[in-house]
């Protein structure tokens, strides 16, 4: 039976939605050569050569807007654009079933499961792009915001705070609350972290940082191993694991760690210290790692300049800000420690 017009029209305009996605991913995706290849076969393949290329030209050129804060911004903003394409392509592309369906394109029946394959390998590879980018992101000022030490105060005010003062990585720590609570106000933080062009990590549950969206997760010696982790996180996003030796930081990077959090460097009131480091042990995982290195425990602005100098890619806080009269101002004073480290302007 011959597909009604509004079927039918419903149709074109999914097809043609498909053909303006995957130009743009053409656009986007550089390597590997075989995927831009299949990428541009696909679209090719669909049948709509030019009818919707000026509309796909300025689609691109307004995600690449020169007027945009700055290059590495917008560079992440086209990465995270394109993988949240890619999974909308595939959703299109499943939900245009081919039996019985005569708006569809020849051969759409073959073109569907290869396209499918083809969208999933540049999910993945966008979302590994993104993972990457944000693993670069850490450095600075890096604040744990726990609600057990805020002094009553809401931790959502305390990471708006301690964003405005110059953080650029919030990390929300909760062993207390319950499920849905935790859920809400990690929604909440990544919210005003994205606002301020800042990471936000989720602490120990990979689940609740998956389903909230978290740029990435942090997990300790003894929690989920960082090769687990992956298996729950999305392609896109980071692990950071504490570490207490150079011994440690080497195998957690070996098991892809995007970070590795070093300490506790010094004495600290919110945690027990059984493992401490010094500054020595800092520097040389500094010079024997490749992923970012964080210096964590007892940290403040009496000790922060030598933890900087020992080479610390970011500084880990957390009652240096969240227990302070000013968080604001505490988060301000530390992140200048890091000064043209802190910040590429973008």
């Amino acid at each position: 039976m011959p597909e009604s017009p509004q079927r039918a029209g419903y149709i074109a305009a999914q097809i043609e939605s498909i053909h303006q996605n995957l130009r743009f991913l053409e656009h986007v995706v550089a390597q590997p050569a075989g995927l831009v290849s299949d990428l541009r076969s696909l679209r090719a393949a669909i049948g709509l050569a030019g009818s919707a290329t000026d509309r796909d030209r300025l689609a691109f050129l307004d995600v690449t807007d020169p007027d945009d804060q700055g290059p590495t911004q917008r560079s992440r903003r086209i990465a995270v654009v394109a993988r949240d394409m890619a999974e909308r392509t595939v959703e299109l592309v499943s939900a245009l079933a081919p039996g019985g369906a005569d708006a569809l394109p020849e051969g759409w029946a073959e073109w569907r499961p290869r396209a499918a394959k083809v969208l999933e390998r540049a999910r993945a590879q966008l979302g590994a792009s993104v993972r990457a980018e944000n693993g670069s992101r850490v450095r600075g000022l890096y604040v744990i915001v726990d609600p057990e030490h805020t002094r009553g105060r809401p931790p959502l005010d305390i990471a708006a705070a301690a964003l405005q003062g110059g953080a650029t990585i919030i990390q929300y720590r909760d062993k207390l609350a319950d499920g849905g609570a935790f859920l809400d106000l990690a929604r909440a933080m990544k919210t005003v972290c994205d606002e301020h062009n800042a990471l936000f990590i989720v602490n120990d549950d990979a689940a609740a940082a998956r389903v909230t969206g978290a740029d990435g997760l942090h997990v300790g010696q003894s929690d989920l191993p960082v090769p687990d982790a992956r298996n729950v996180l999305a392609d896109d996003q980071i692990v950071g694991q504490s570490t207490h030796s150079v011994q440690e930081a080497l195998e957690s990077e070996a098991q892809s760690a995007d970070y590795v959090a070093v300490g506790a460097l010094f004495r600290t009131g919110t945690k027990a210290v059984t493992h401490p480091v010094t500054l020595d042990t800092l520097a040389e995982i500094k010079r024997r790692v490749r992923v970012p290195v964080v210096a964590i425990g007892g940290i403040s602005m009496d000790n922060v300049r030598p933890v900087v100098e020992a080479g610390a890619d970011a500084a880990c806080v957390i009652t240096a800000v969240s227990l302070a009269d000013d968080p604001e101002k505490a988060a301000r004073d530390l992140a200048g420690v890091f000064g043209g480290r802190l910040n590429d302007g973008t």
